[in-house]
């Protein structure tokens, strides 16, 4: 599954579970629901098969609007958005909807649209609009929707990085909504369609390279953390399709997260490694945490965090083999 609906997955499955707790929720209709988009992540469906689902949608939907209630408007609103920008990239009709939704909550005594302002910064970093995400940040932070936490708190992405909490009462707030937003606006600059970033970098055995040698070629760059599980336990397959596709134009940068990398050399693996880019990292928003982005010939992202049967997919379709 894609990254993106995973995280809108999840981060909806919260809400959901928040609102059922105060029986405001109809939480059976709509775990149904994200559970059918979860099986509809994993392949491709008729026409007719999305029109059902985006009837199942508008109706629990427009039932939450009947209802005056905003907290279930912002959740379906939000499964909405993501039968449109995350399964089938039409992000004009997901930001309409979402927008819509926001209007409503605004409409509805104590409606907060806290959650539709995270879904909208998300939908706009799918479509590589970094610009739109600021400003929006801009509208949420001036907006009476945003309530900052007591608790300020940074780092916690990886080892040499750790959690910072602020003492209670700190002058400094921020908000959960807000930090997610701020996330989507560090993802834009890499999101599909768009240029990925050249830099030059070091690798295991000292060579220096640069991303933009692989351009006429299919490359996955690949950001690692040795032992991290996802990325260790896909490396036969990895393995396997470099091995298959290289020919056809295929090639891997793996590039290691840890600071001060060293032993890069051991781990045998049949393309280049290189060690820590921040040059790279810092403004790609990655902090400690394995992913890859999948690029054309001419260096443009096709996707981001594919692995096993769904990369492979998508290489042999961007190298135009069976």
């Amino acid at each position: 599954m894609k990254r993106s609906l995973l995280f809108s997955l999840l981060f909806a499955a919260f809400a959901a579970a928040a609102a059922a707790a105060d029986g405001a929720f109809d939480e059976a209709r709509y775990n149904a629901l994200l559970s059918k988009l979860e099986s509809m992540g994993h392949g491709y469906y008729l026409a007719s098969e999305w029109a059902q689902i985006d009837s199942e949608v508008a109706d629990l939907l427009a039932s939450a609007k009947a209802d005056r209630n905003a907290e279930a408007v912002s959740k379906a609103a939000v499964v909405q958005a993501m039968t449109f920008a995350d399964m089938r990239r039409d992000y004009p009709a997901a930001l309409k909807a979402l927008r819509e939704a926001r209007a409503a909550v605004k409409a509805m005594p104590g409606g907060n649209a806290s959650q539709l302002y995270v879904k909208e910064a998300d939908v706009l970093a799918q479509a590589g609009d970094r610009e739109a995400i600021a400003k929006l940040i801009a509208e949420y932070k001036a907006s009476d929707d945003y309530v900052p936490e007591e608790y300020a708190w940074a780092g916690g992405n990886g080892p040499s990085d750790p959690l910072v909490i602020a003492r209670p009462n700190a002058t400094e707030k921020t908000s959960l909504p807000l930090t997610m937003m701020e996330a989507h606006e560090r993802a834009a600059v890499s999101a599909p369609g768009l240029v990925f970033p050249d830099a030059e970098l070091i690798a295991a055995d000292g060579r220096a390279i640069r991303l933009a040698d692989y351009r006429g070629k299919v490359l996955l760059v690949d950001f690692f953390v040795r032992g991290w599980a996802k990325w260790q336990a896909s490396l036969p397959q990895l393995t396997a399709l470099h091995a298959a596709q290289q020919a056809n134009g295929f090639e891997v940068v793996s590039i290691c997260l840890e600071p001060r990398a060293a032993g890069l050399e051991s781990l045998g693996l049949p393309w280049t490694v290189c060690r820590a880019a921040p040059e790279l990292t810092k403004p790609l928003g990655i902090f400690g945490e394995s992913t890859n982005f999948l690029l054309d010939r001419n260096g443009m992202v096709i996707a981001r965090g594919l692995y096993g049967s769904d990369l492979a997919f998508a290489v042999r379709r961007a190298l135009g083999v069976e």
